[in-house]
């Protein structure tokens, strides 16, 4: 979140460091560091006093999709970026699932003329794996690359032509791509909604097997490896996946992985009565996978929490369970969300979350990494542990409302700079 005037920030707390400082942001760039109390503020300039207050990189997100049914791409993208800026993200990857999808270096270029405009955080846009996302033909990579694209995924969907995926791994490893995908098998999971459990079954809902992802995520893998491309697991939600990963890790074979933070907080039974906000793609699964998927990010096995950002308006989410699109919005409350249900309460230490929501995620795409250094980009963000944020409709940025965690009140608040 690069400041766009000169601003001192007095008294704020470096969680890494273990030390107070002040900075003095300028041009989008930190132009001094000092202890906190050595730098002195010039009459006429604005200042921020952050005693109390946590100064933190950016958080950035690997998995978000801007696109909203009604809205235009302009509009998608301005939302995305004000949500994403009161939650303290400053950068994120968006998947190519808009309309139409991002399959040649025109849309891609239409998008980025977009962001360059009405975005306050950078957008890295994802490439389709395939055409037009159908899983048939393969994307021009080498198009989608000079536009600055470093990851190829169909967002979720998983190519039902197996032998052209393997082909593309091969023609796009040599370009430098990393390939991102879900694990899953088509034929397993078609017209399913839900995880077979109590639940499913109490409903009427046709279960998704885990066994499908997991079958799913050890082929990627194995297909990868053979064609000797690097490749990105996304939204794994079961503890044998990330087992999976973890034994791919140790053979030594370039592979990360991502889990989304609702896969680590809430399971098959908070659907409740039918509750579309719950529905998420894979579904969500037992308390187990829960705390496997925690200790996975713990363990490094998992490299990112994502937030799956999914903005829907509320006429396709009141839908009934089954026609219901899946996801939910993230981007508003991600920091807040991370502090109250993670950090607070110890599952998670400061280091490791900034490692999974901050370095990890702009390592694998080969960004700059922020640091509080002088000629570093001001890329921070203040936080307040003691402060509160409210969850109304009114504090929804991202155009949509489809969230568990309307009405609530979370830990913590994000103060962009």
């Amino acid at each position: 979140m690069k400041s766009k005037s000169p601003l001192y920030v007095t008294g704020a707390r470096d969680i890494l460091a273990g030390e107070c400082v002040d900075l003095f942001l300028a041009d989008g760039a930190v132009a001094a560091v000092a202890p906190a109390g050595g730098m002195r503020v010039p009459q006429g300039v604005t200042a921020v006093n952050a005693m109390g207050k946590l100064i933190l990189p950016g958080l950035f997100d690997l998995h978000a999709r801007i696109g909203i049914t009604s809205k235009s791409l302009t509009d998608c993208v301005s939302c995305t970026s004000q949500a994403a800026r009161q939650g303290g993200v400053s950068g994120i990857q968006c998947m190519p699932d808009l309309s139409p999808p991002l399959d040649g270096a025109a849309q891609i270029a239409s998008l980025m003329e977009i962001v360059s405009c009405r975005s306050e955080i950078e957008i890295i846009p994802a490439g389709c794996l395939s055409r037009g996302m159908e899983g048939e033909q393969q994307a021009p990579y080498d198009s989608l690359r000079g536009k600055g694209v470093r990851m190829i995924t169909d967002a979720g969907r998983f190519p039902r032509n197996i032998l052209m995926l393997h082909r593309a791994m091969k023609y796009a490893g040599e370009l430098g791509l990393t390939f991102a995908l879900r694990g899953d098998v088509p034929a397993l999971t078609e017209k399913t909604c839900a995880h077979p459990s109590v639940t499913s079954y109490r409903l009427g809902l046709h279960g998704s097997p885990a066994c499908a992802e997991e079958i799913g995520i050890d082929t990627v893998i194995r297909l990868a490896a053979d064609a000797g491309a690097a490749v990105h697991i996304q939204t794994v939600s079961t503890g044998a996946g990330a087992s999976i990963i973890r034994r791919a890790k140790e053979a030594g074979q370039a592979v990360t992985a991502e889990a989304a933070l609702h896969h680590l907080l809430y399971t098959h039974e908070c659907m409740g009565d039918y509750d579309t906000n719950f529905k998420t793609l894979p579904p969500l699964r037992d308390p187990e996978d829960c705390a496997a998927l925690l200790e996975a990010v713990n363990n490094g096995v998992i490299d990112c929490l994502t937030g799956d950002h999914s903005p829907c308006i509320p006429f396709f989410k009141k839908q009934d369970f089954c026609s219901a699109p899946a996801g939910m919005i993230t981007l508003d409350t991600w920091l807040p969300a991370l502090y109250t249900f993670l950090v607070k309460d110890g599952r998670l230490s400061w280091k490791k979350l900034l490692e999974v929501c901050a370095f990890n995620p702009r390592r694998i795409l080969g960004l700059e990494i922020p640091e509080l250094k002088e000629g570093a980009p001001a890329d921070f963000v203040l936080f307040d542990p003691e402060g509160l944020t409210e969850v109304s409709p009114a504090f929804l940025k991202a155009g949509a409302l489809n969230t568990p965690l309307l009405g609530s009140r979370l830990s913590g608040r994000v103060y962009p700079l």
